[in-house]
């Protein structure tokens, strides 16, 4: 083993859960191995606690979970170590500056079933009588939500929905229509962007409201735009996370794939970027001299257990 390596933070769409949302065999086994050997597994997700949930609990030994971008830090059994929510004026104002994209936003709270997703309740198809229609890339339209529809408050505004302080804003859907969210969000707004338009790699940056944060996955047109509390990240959670379990940052290994994992494979002293990760992504890690490892539907997470752990 390799003695430096004490944690392993790992993230699950697109690293540790291959294209079929499912873990591979051979990454669990590598993973147990690791655990074998004392080294401390944490799952880093951009999900929610109870979306990324049913995923965790397939691992045959006991985790931590970092979820929405670093958020939230909670056991499997549901206690919970650090608890970051956006306040309620933040999302009030963030809501009342992309009011044009309601049909890409989700309102989410920290909580199970009925009302942790809020979104508008607006009709699909082309506008009529002067009511505002869904697209048909829209949130609302979207697979996602459909199977997710136990979980779903509607409003005929979000901003009536918005009762206490929420988890995140979310915004999904085409790349072009997030890039204008993430305009409209980085310029006079006090977000705090964590990624530029061009090139389109994300950058911390403090002395802001909130913390945007960027998923994205060009081949498929997609992606995701998570506006959480200000200093809140992958990073800041994971720094906690392995200070509280006195492991320093160079005993740290993070493996991740997008945009939102960068600020968690800046503070690694080991950080493993997996193959399909975004082009632009890729020629960044070489610039950095960072580890890459195989796809996700290769074994990836594996691979870098293998080479650099075991």
């Amino acid at each position: 083993m390799n003695s430096r390596i004490r944690m392993i933070a790992i993230d699950l769409d697109g690293t540790l859960l291959n294209s079929k949302k499912r873990i591979s065999e051979r990454d669990i086994e590598a993973l147990q191995a690791a655990v074998h050997r004392g080294v401390e597994i944490v799952p880093v997700t951009g999900r929610n606690f109870y979306f990324a949930l049913s995923k965790v609990e397939l691992l045959p030994f006991d985790v931590p979970l970092i979820a929405s971008n670093g958020a939230i830090i909670r056991s499997k059994e549901g206690e919970t170590f650090l608890r970051h929510l956006l306040p309620a004026e933040v999302a009030a104002s963030v809501l009342e500056a992309t009011r044009a994209f309601r049909p890409y936003t989700v309102l989410m709270y920290d909580q199970p079933g009925a009302g942790q997703l809020r979104i508008e309740s607006v009709k699909s198809g082309h506008s009529s009588g002067g009511q505002t229609m869904q697209p048909a890339n829209s949130v609302a339209m979207s697979g996602w939500l459909e199977r997710n529809r136990e979980r779903v408050q509607y409003a005929v505004a979000l901003e009536d929905a918005l009762d206490g302080d929420p988890l995140e804003i979310m915004f999904a859907g085409p790349v072009s229509v997030m890039r204008a969210v993430e305009a409209c969000l980085g310029d006079g707004s006090g977000g705090n962007r964590s990624g530029n338009l061009q090139p389109s790699i994300n950058r911390f940056q403090s002395n802001s409201r909130f913390q945007l944060l960027r998923t994205e996955y060009p081949k498929r047109d997609m992606s995701i735009l998570d506006v959480i509390r200000a200093g809140a990240s992958k990073g800041n959670a994971l720094e906690h996370w392995s200070r509280m379990r006195g492991i320093a940052a160079a005993e740290v290994m993070a493996i991740g794939d997008n945009y939102n994992d960068l600020e968690m494979l800046r503070f690694a002293g080991l950080p493993v970027v997996m193959g399909n990760a975004d082009e632009a992504l890729k020629q960044y890690i070489k610039q950095q001299g960072w580890a890459a490892t195989l796809d996700c539907d290769s074994g990836g997470v594996a691979h870098a257990i293998e080479q650099y752990v075991l």
